[in-house]
């Protein structure tokens, strides 16, 4: 398994600022957060994805700024703001496409499914009409507050949906929202398409990833067994390290797990 890093974990640095960061930390892919709407205009995408691809770094997945407002913007039943959201949510597709970027990472609604399944379903419909419009994944990530934070959701969304709903697993996600990170990943099964990868211990909510308590061989073994083939991503907050070096050491220290 490949090990990557998103750009995210060196916030409020620019993106573009921390391509050869990323590089010279030995990483060959990374997520790119988009920050705000200026970095979301194309010529700004097209002149990361020149200065990343002379870099020799792959973008597999691109986060929204929206993404705390998306309950708002898709689950709701005001079918005008509806409307615009997909508009937006096209802007971030047009960008993955021109990045190389398969997967759109998605955070969702503030539990409406724990309620109401179906209706959930439907509100799904302008994001699954984009991902067939543009050939790219919209991933739900199992945000803390996220009902697929839930692994008995995860399977009600993936017996009525398939393999159409797809799933960005996060571990300190799961741990935070009060989930086993082992039985969700297990839920969510061959449908996972991005992966962040972190800790976590009785005091920290995220940590670099072998600083804290989790079992990455476990978690290597329930993605193997899912047929996962794509990166771990780190993702970390700036504020979980002194110094940039520290997330390439962590990156060694999963390069050797995952090589066993």
């Amino acid at each position: 398994m490949e090990i990557g890093v998103s750009l995210a974990c060196f916030y409020p640095r620019h993106p573009e600022e921390m391509i050869n960061t990323a590089r010279s930390l030995g990483f060959s892919v990374s997520e790119l957060f988009i920050n705000t709407y200026s970095e979301l205009q194309d010529d700004y995408i097209r002149a990361f994805e020149k200065k990343a691809s002379a870099a020799g770094l792959g973008i597999h997945s691109v986060h929204p700024f929206t993404s705390a407002i998306e309950n708002y913007m898709f689950f709701s039943r005001y079918d005008r703001r509806i409307e615009d959201a997909k508009a937006l949510y096209g802007k971030y597709c047009e960008a993955a496409k021109i990045l190389g970027a398969g997967v759109i990472n998605m955070h969702g609604d503030r539990g409406l499914a724990l309620t109401d399944i179906d209706e959930y379903i439907e509100c799904l419909k302008p994001l699954a009409e984009l991902s067939d419009k543009y050939g790219v994944c919209i991933a739900h990530e199992n945000v803390f507050y996220n009902s697929i934070n839930h692994p008995d959701i995860v399977l009600k969304l993936r017996s009525q949906l398939g393999d159409t709903v797809k799933f960005t697993f996060d571990i300190k996600q799961a741990h935070k929202g009060g989930s086993d990170p082992y039985e969700l990943c297990r839920a969510m099964g061959g449908n996972i398409v991005n992966f962040h990868i972190n800790d976590y211990d009785d005091g920290h909510v995220c940590m670099l990833p072998g600083k804290g308590v989790v079992d990455y061989a476990k978690i290597f073994s329930v993605l193997t067994e899912n047929g996962y083939t794509g990166p771990a991503i780190i993702e970390v907050y700036s504020s979980n390290y002194k110094d940039v070096q520290e997330i390439a050491e962590s990156a060694q220290f999963l390069r050797g797990l995952a090589a066993r």
